[in-house]
């Protein structure tokens, strides 16, 4: 077994609010509830949909019409990125790298290559808690095609093996699945990148007080004149529009992760998205983990390995567990 490093700390030590476990399944998400004072800046305010989710921009600018601009950039950046990195989609450059898997490297641009180094960058600190090469676990359990029962123990087991056995080689601007069974999965990770991606656009663009928030999961960056950062609501799964908690965001990201909204059911059974590679099983210790980390990235990937391992939350600023 690797060795665990799960107290390498990211920039922040972990604190928070630990909610009881007990609650019943629901909704998930982070909610802004906060607007900033007035300023001679120009506040502006986007509602659209890209990454498969809807997405609320707000942010201050010099004018109105640069806002808008800005925004409309930072929506077109997270569409780009979702092209380059969707799993749903044939044209992608991860479902190219996937089709080759066994065979040929690929030379990915420089979003996927950053996903895939930042992958294995949480893969590694977390001892394999968050993985995106779990994409036969997922086959496996009915999330790509319906199936009318749990996989048998001989299932399971068989696509664990695969995910075992995945390794992606990264060398010299290239990418190679080494193996034919391997097929990846940046869902855990894809959001946060372009999240991160988004905040640059906006940074380029002038915008120095903005919050991104695709579906809950949020990007901070100077807050709003007058405070000392953007006020983020964490869902509570079993009351709809309530929280159960709440933080100030300021250049740091938060987001989460849960197995109870991407669902499938076999009768009275109900299993959640987020795998366990270790147990070949739908991650069980928590129902919802939210996190604060210091980008998107980091956030998007360490909300889904603390939901696998609570452990990895030694390494996020703060947490909410239920």
């Amino acid at each position: 077994m690797k060795r665990r490093r799960f107290l390498e700390v990211l920039g922040g030590t972990l604190a928070g609010a630990m909610v009881p476990a007990g609650l019943r399944a629901g909704a998930t998400s982070a909610s802004v509830f906060s607007r900033a004072s007035a300023t001679d800046e120009a506040f502006v305010e986007r509602w659209s949909w890209a990454m498969g989710q809807p997405v609320h921009l707000q942010l201050f600018a010099r004018s109105e019409s640069a806002g808008y601009e800005a925004a409309q950039a930072a929506l077109t950046e997270l569409r780009r990125v979702e092209h380059l990195l969707s799993r749903f989609d044939d044209t992608s450059e991860l479902s190219e790298l996937n089709r080759r898997a066994g065979r040929a490297a690929l030379k990915p641009g420089p979003d996927l290559l950053a996903a895939l180094n930042a992958a294995a960058h949480y893969y590694r600190i977390t001892d394999g808690a968050f993985d995106v090469a779990v994409e036969p676990l997922m086959r496996a359990w009915g999330f790509h095609a319906p199936r009318r029962s749990e996989p048998s123990a001989a299932e399971v087991a068989e696509a664990r093996g695969e995910v075992r056995a995945a390794h992606i080689d990264l060398k010299e601007g290239h990418a190679r699945l080494r193996t034919r069974a391997t097929q990846l999965d940046l869902g855990g990770i894809g959001v946060g990148h372009g999240l991160d991606r988004a905040a640059a656009v906006l940074s380029a663009a002038g915008v120095r007080r903005a919050l991104i928030d695709v579906s809950g999961d949020c990007l901070a960056l100077d807050p709003p004149p007058g405070e000392t950062g953007w006020r983020v609501g964490v869902a509570d799964p079993d009351r709809p529009g309530a929280t159960i908690g709440s933080t100030l965001l300021c250049r740091s990201a938060l987001a989460t992760s849960s197995n109870l909204v991407s669902v499938v059911r076999y009768g009275q059974v109900v299993r959640g998205h987020v795998m366990d590679p270790a147990s070949g099983w739908p991650a069980e210790r928590c129902r919802q983990v939210t996190v604060v980390a210091d980008s998107g990235t980091a956030a998007d990937a360490l909300s889904t390995a603390a939901l696998v391992n609570p452990k990895a939350l030694a390494l996020v600023r703060r947490s909410w567990v239920v």
